[in-house]
């Protein structure tokens, strides 16, 4: 084979090639500042400045999703702590604002839209912080897959308030089982409507939520209210709000994993940062506000609703408890009240899922650790709509694929409990990531040393204690495996499998991309950290 000779300066232009790809690779957060008027915008970056704080927060919330994860969650947390839900959701809400509190402290030094991905990475490891990065996203995806249908469902619960269960021969009753293919084909249809507003403009998703925040906060907060002087379920008792009253260590873990999931959503804040103006600090802010919000209306709903409700009928109607309330609380045709708020807690959720993965994605492509496609940002509308239509059609697959192992109410049930767990991981390791960072400020400032060192780590090793639990007495809650949403291990196996799965596509994209970002050194705080002032980069 022929070889050409190359010239002399050609491995010094190489070598300054390489060091400026470095350089320009996204180890720091690119500039946020606003372009000069008549600059065009670089085609690489996403629409700086385009969400103040209080559309931060709203997005947040609604990411969160306070109808839909009282509509789907607790049934799952009666099931593990009966009438004690109250005190898991306060209980789970500790350890939960730890992590908000690392992530404000994290993103005021690297407000980058990768979050748990970009901070992991670089102030852990590289290796861990792609890890993270996987679960994150695989985790979103695995909830889109049960969410997408229950939209539907609630679509045709919607319908069938007005009498219509049937369209020629198509059954849409929401109570037959026959309906179940039609909510798939529904649930889909929004989950491809959700898509194109996460497509078209962060602005245009953020004006959304305004409208989906406003039906379901307000419809569930009145309803609850009427609940606390209605009854018909069981009797107030401060018991209710006590933890000791769970009466095992078993039913403690498996009712706060339980509860992180209530609280899962909030951290979209930051995955939002680059778009969001004061950058290093809003979106931090807007974690932390919005999670006091949802504590707030999480317990006012769930002592409501187990004053209406018996606990066998919230356990029978797990993945539609909040019209089960509405209905014995108020009956027809107000009840269609709450599927309305479901349903747009349920389609807001969807969306502000799709959200946070895409910029994860986003930012692990612009990082060169995965391929390009999921860097490409439009032109116009300044979002990775690329790489949200391919998660979007990813998340489809899965939901159809979902249907072969049980009934929606089962893979509802299923899919906390694994998420919980795989929550629970990457929050952990950003928590981590936290204290790792500041290490060296921390003996220097009281403040520093409880909210960005203690509290976060303590948060973390909580979360991780309560998942390993979950996972061993799930594990042993079967005799024998079976692909079945019911099966405890299967319940087990699915976010041990996408954690293995992450392993080897770390693997290989170490092997096959070879960026810069796995040859980072990993940096730390210095000594006055906290006592800097925040500068906007």
């Amino acid at each position: 084979m022929l070889r050409v000779a190359r010239p002399k300066g050609y491995v010094r232009l190489r070598a300054r090639m390489n060091s400026q790809e470095e350089a320009l690779m996204s180890t720091r957060t690119p500039s946020i500042e606003r372009p000069a008027a008549g600059v065009a915008i670089p085609p690489t970056q996403l629409k700086r400045g385009a969400l103040k704080l209080l559309d931060t927060v709203v997005i947040a919330v609604s990411s969160t999703a306070p109808a839909y994860s009282v509509a789907t969650a607790l049934g799952s947390l009666a099931l593990a702590v009966a009438l004690g839900a109250p005190a898991a959701i306060w209980v789970g809400f500790i350890p939960v604002l730890g992590i908000a509190v690392a992530y404000y402290y994290l993103n005021r030094v690297d407000p980058n839209c990768g979050a748990s991905y970009s901070w992991v990475g670089k102030f852990l490891n590289p290796g861990l912080g792609f890890f993270s990065g996987w679960v994150a996203i695989v985790a979103s995806l695995l909830f889109l897959s049960f969410a997408s249908p229950q939209a539907g469902q609630a679509t045709l619960q919607l319908i069938n308030a007005t009498g219509l269960t049937g369209i020629g021969p198509l059954n849409i009753d929401a109570n037959s089982a026959a309906s179940a293919g039609a909510a798939m084909v529904v649930g889909l249809l929004w989950l491809a409507f959700v898509t194109y507003m996460v497509m078209v403009g962060i602005r245009v998703a953020a004006r959304f939520q305004y409208i989906l925040l406003g039906l379901e906060y307000f419809i569930v907060l009145g309803f609850a209210i009427a609940g606390y002087f209605h009854g018909g379920g069981s009797t107030f008792s401060l018991s209710w709000l006590d933890p000791r009253t769970f009466g095992s260590v078993g039913a403690l873990a498996a009712g706060v994993v339980v509860s992180v999931f209530f609280y899962w959503g909030w951290d979209t804040a930051a995955n939002i940062n680059e778009e969001t103006t004061n950058s290093r600090e809003n979106p931090g802010r807007a974690g932390i506000l919005g999670m006091f919000a949802l504590l707030f209306i999480f317990l006012v709903a769930a002592i409501s609703i187990q004053m209406v409700l018996t606990p066998q009928e919230i356990q029978d109607n797990s993945a539609t408890t909040l019209t089960a309330f509405a209905s014995k609380l108020v009956g027809q045709p107000l009840a269609a009240l709450a599927i309305l708020a479901f349903l747009s807690s349920t389609v807001a959720t969807v969306q502000t899922t799709l959200l946070p993965s895409a910029r994860t994605a986003y930012s692990m492509g612009r990082d060169g650790v995965l391929g390009p496609i999921w860097a490409r940002v439009h032109p116009r509308w300044q979002t990775p709509a690329i790489g949200t239509l391919i998660l979007a059609l990813i998340a489809g697959a899965v939901a159809v694929l979902s249907m072969a192992i049980g009934g929606l109410n089962a893979v509802v049930n299923a899919g906390v409990t694994s998420l919980g767990i795989l929550v629970a991981v990457y929050y952990g390791l950003a928590a981590i990531a936290c204290t790792v960072y500041y290490r060296r400020a921390l003996p220097h400032n009281i403040k520093g040393l409880i909210f960005a060192g203690i509290f976060p780590l303590l948060s973390a090793a909580f979360l991780f204690v309560l998942a390993g639990y979950l996972i061993v007495t799930d594990w042993t809650s079967s005799d024998s495996f079976a692909i079945d949403a019911s099966n405890g291990k299967f319940l087990v196996i699915v976010p041990i499998a996408v954690m293995l799965l992450g392993v080897v596509a770390l693997v290989y994209s170490r092997v096959r991309r070879h960026s810069p970002f796995y040859r980072m050194a990993r940096e730390s705080a210095p000594p006055d950290a906290f006592t800097r002032p925040v500068v906007e980069s």
